[in-house]
């Protein structure tokens, strides 16, 4: 059973993740991607808080220069992580924004190796480079501008969320799982609304409809981010990661079914590669 936990925790951040996901996307058309972005970090706050409530870090720990280093830092990438990453569902495609922003895991796997000195062996060496195969048969462009924006904000999410989630591993073990969602999301927040707030105001259309859908959207972001970190708790991040960024099978099928988006031949080949291989990097982790 000790094995099989951490599993479970990568199985339900991929679900929250693949559902908030499609909200969002509804939500980004309705509000636009910033205001969604903004909305759905300051809301995510909740959750962890609440379930931290009772396991709150030592004041040590918070005040500690490299909690504060790490959170700042992943506070900034993910800020920007989700405008780039919303803003290429709000414009993009699902089928191909979705599968490549998931991409990070490779980053995400390599950088771990370096940093925490994770074993990656030639099973998963092999396997990251089948992600970047998938990513490459992907990015054949097509005469769509949706699937041409698709591919550069799905790229760059993917970057950027990959030296984020890297930063992941030393703050849980420093704070926990709860506090580490609640202080990097607090980060984010301030930073995405400052920002925003110096550059223009955030216009939308805030109807029943769109904030239900927002709310909703970010409750399951954040409740992604428990279940990922309860995972990273118990094991290794090369281990949980594949599996929780394997979120994109929720999406694309609920992509399929709602949008009815079509790809070409050989970007639908890539999706099945990425996906393929990253399903299988959960399986030899």
């Amino acid at each position: 059973m000790a094995q099989a936990d951490p599993l479970i925790w990568g199985f339900a951040s991929m679900f929250a993740w693949g559902t908030s996901d499609m909200l969002a996307r509804y939500a980004a058309l309705r509000l636009g991607s910033p205001a969604v972005a903004l909305i759905v970090l300051g809301v995510g706050i909740a959750p962890p808080l609440v379930l931290g409530l009772s396991s709150y870090p030592s004041l040590e720990a918070i005040a500690g220069s490299d909690f504060i280093f790490l959170s700042a830092a992943s506070g900034l990438l993910f800020s920007l992580g989700y405008v780039l990453f919303y803003r290429g569902l709000e414009r993009g495609m699902v089928a191909i924004v979705s599968p490549l922003s998931a991409s990070w895991l490779a980053v995400t796997t390599v950088l771990a190796a370096i940093f925490f000195h994770e074993s990656i062996g030639l099973a998963k060496g092999g396997l990251i480079s089948v992600v970047l195969l998938g990513i490459l048969l992907i990015s054949a462009r097509d005469r769509s501008s949706a699937s041409i924006e698709g591919i550069w904000y799905g790229l760059t999410a993917m970057v950027t969320f990959g030296v984020a989630f890297t930063l992941w591993k030393p703050i849980v073990a420093e704070v926990g799982p709860y506090i580490a969602v609640v202080s990097v999301r607090v980060v984010s927040t301030i930073i995405l609304g400052s920002y925003l707030s110096l550059k223009r105001p955030v216009g939308a259309n805030f109807g029943r409809g769109a904030v239900a859908l927002v709310i909703a959207a970010a409750v399951l972001d954040s409740l992604g981010f428990i279940t990922y970190n309860l995972g990273i708790e118990r094991e290794d991040v090369s281990l949980i990661a594949p599996i929780a960024a394997s979120y994109p099978v929720v999406t694309l099928a609920l992509a399929w079914v709602l949008l009815r988006e079509r790809v070409s031949r050989l970007q639908a080949a890539g999706i099945v590669v990425l996906l393929g291989a990253v399903v299988a990097l959960g399986v030899v982790g």
